[in-house]
Parts: structure tokens; sequence; C-alpha cells
């Protein structure tokens, strides 16, 4: 009998941590993504719908962390579009949803800029903007997810001046062109001259850009750019051309690129661009850019 109880308790021992391993083998986007979710809802948070500019926009002001603002079709902006408030590490401010269309705004104008911190910005497009479409500057900990800036008159989605720790998850950014320097400056995602610190791209696409695919010019911290497609970038007569673009001379910034495919762009497929420091390109690869595969890679 005692032999039957024992062999009885190491059967359950293996189960219970058979049943634990199984639970640990979750990919890490999917951890991301559902710590995500653990952080963004107050048992006080308002849950607002919205379908025109102006109920936007009041909604946007009085953000308060836990929020969910939801947009209904196409919302037509006449001004940039301000996230100035600012959630929590444990209670994020939610915008979901709609079509931002920015055409109507003065020329130079971005489309939308994210000054505050803790947002999460899922499932929206954002085009026509004179300028970039949306811009991360200043905040930080910010979350987007299936966000297309498409049809911008600069780079569709940008992180500058300051931006740190924005996770860029599954966005897509396509055809952004700036037609007043022959696309020299549109690229599909952009983190350069004076990003902060832990900006993340994963699984983004940005494809029949007028500059380059991604954009790390002057940026003085390590960018992480993994599982990621470029193609077809550099159409504008003065557009540079390359997938993957990861800083500039007189750099020494060790950008870690992983798992990325850069194909048919009209320059290089991974281009250093001057910058000396060690850039970590680990299963990365590409084929069809017209210069070739990597260029400037120390």
């Amino acid at each position: 009998m005692k032999k039957q109880i024992k062999l009885v308790l190491l059967c359950f021992i293996f189960a219970f941590v058979g049943c634990e391993k199984d639970e640990l083998q979750t990919t890490e986007s999917d951890s991301t993504l559902e710590e995500i979710k653990k952080e963004s809802f107050s048992s006080t948070a308002r849950s607002i719908s919205v379908n025109s500019e102006s109920a936007l926009r009041s909604a946007v002001s009085s953000a308060n962390p836990g929020d969910v603002i939801t947009i209904s079709g196409t919302i037509n902006l006449t001004r940039t579009l301000e996230f100035a408030r600012s959630g929590t590490s444990s209670s994020k401010i939610n915008i979901t949803g709609g079509t931002l269309n920015c055409s109507g705004q003065p020329s130079g104008s971005w489309g939308v800029k994210v000054n505050g911190s803790y947002w999460n910005i899922t499932n929206m497009t954002i085009k026509n903007a004179p300028d970039c479409g949306i811009v991360f500057q200043n905040g930080g900990h910010n979350f987007a997810y299936k966000v297309t800036t498409s049809y911008n008159g600069d780079s569709g989605l940008q992180i500058y001046n300051g931006g740190h720790d924005n996770y860029i998850y599954q966005c897509y950014s396509n055809d952004n062109y700036d037609s007043q320097n022959g696309g020299e400056n549109a690229d599909g995602f952009a983190c350069k001259l004076s990003a902060g610190r832990n900006n993340v791209f994963e699984g983004c696409t940005a494809h029949h850009n007028s500059d380059d695919g991604w954009d790390l010019y002057g940026q003085p911290y390590t960018v992480t750019i993994k599982n990621c497609i470029a193609s077809n970038n550099g159409y504008g007569s003065n557009g540079d051309g390359n997938g993957f673009k990861l800083g500039s001379a007189g750099q020494s910034v060790p950008h870690t690129v992983t798992n990325n495919n850069s194909k048919n762009n009209k320059a290089w497929g991974y281009d250093g661009n001057g910058n000396t420091g060690h850039i970590t390109i680990t299963g990365s690869g590409g084929s069809g850019n017209t210069k070739g595969l990597f260029a400037r890679i120390y």
C-alpha cells in the first residue's frame, strides 16, 4: 500500500511540473501583449465612443488613467490631435479603432502628437497628414498596436525629441511621401535625431515609402528592431531607399536588428550609414535590394 501511495504522489508531482512548464511556453510577443492588457484598465475608468472631431478632442483632453476611447468610423481632423494627458504604469489610457483623416490640417502639421505617457493606441489608421502621421515625443511607455500610417507628407510614425520606452508592435507604414523635398525625408518608421532610450519595433511592416523603411539617423541611443519587413522603399526622386538605415556618420550606437527581412528597396537592405557602433544583426536577410544587402555594418 505504501508503494502505491508513493507512486501516486510521484505521478502527481510530474503532472504538476509538466503543467507548469507548458504555462511558461508562451512567446515573448504574446507575453508582452498580455502584460499590456493587464495594465490597461481601472475600476473607475470611463468607456467613451466618439464619431466627431469635437467629441474626440474632448475625450482626449480629459482622459484619465484606465479610460477607453473608441473611435467610430472616419474623423476628419482640422488640426493636430495631441495626447497630452498621461496614464500610469498600472492603468494606461486606451484609444482604439477608426480612421483619422488629416488632409484638412494646415500645411506642416503632424496628424497626431503623443506628448503624454502610458497610452495604448490600437487598431487605428492615420492618413493624409501634411507632415508626419504620428509622432511620439517627450513622454514614454506608450504602446502602439496595429496602427497604420499611410499617405502622409513625411514619415508615417516617428519617435524623437526625448520619446522613450515606446513599444511599436505589428504596425504598418506605407506610401508616405514628402513631395516638397522630392521624397527625401518620408520614412515608414523613424526613430532619429533625438529620441530617448529603450524604443522597440516588433512585427512591423514598411513599404513604398519615399525615403527609407526605417531611419535611425542621428539616434543617440540603442533601438531594437525585430521581426520586421521593409520593402520597396525609396521611390522618391531624392529618397535614399534603404530598408533599414541604422545610424549616421560620427555616431557609435549599438543598435539591435533581429529576424528582419529587407527586400526590393532602391538602395541597401541594411546600411550602417557611417555609424561605427557595433550593430548586432541576427537572423536578418533579404533580397532584390538594388545596391546589395549589407553596407557599413561594424
